[in-house]
């Protein structure tokens, strides 16, 4: 039973292990992340003295390397309200004999009335507009 105790004992010396290599190996990367950050900040800084003592426009340099040095890009916005084409009204196709003011396009769902027409036998031709 000893060998088990003591295996067992081992592999959590080892799990130790692991988990403090692990957080060390957490702090150097970000460590490393720091520097090449700071490097490449004073890298940049070193080569805009040099442009602004020589005068050259960084403008300039972007057309020569074939970058495009435009300005940030707009959003593009919405028209204002009011702006868009009001919808026309579709030209009626259907008039009512029985009264002539109730009228439908032939588009959409259908009226009532033309609903009640055809369930009682009607047809949908006898109410054709024919101008």
């Amino acid at each position: 039973m000893n060998t088990l105790n003591e295996l067992k004992a081992a592999l959590a010396k080892i799990e130790e292990q692991i988990s403090a290599l692990s957080s060390e190996k957490n702090r150097i990367e970000a460590e490393i992340e720091g520097l090449e950050r700071q490097q490449a900040k004073e890298a940049l800084d070193k080569i805009l003295g040099e442009l602004k003592a020589l005068n050259i426009d960084p403008n300039e340099i972007a057309k020569a390397l074939g970058f495009s040095a435009s300005t940030v890009q707009q959003k593009k916005t919405r028209a204002a309200r009011g702006t868009a084409t009001p919808k026309v009204a579709g030209v009626p196709k259907y008039r009512s004999s029985v009264d002539a003011s109730l009228t439908w396009t032939g588009k959409g769902r259908k009226p009532g009335w033309i609903q009640t027409f055809l369930d009682n036998g009607g047809k949908l031709e006898d109410w054709l507009i024919k101008d």
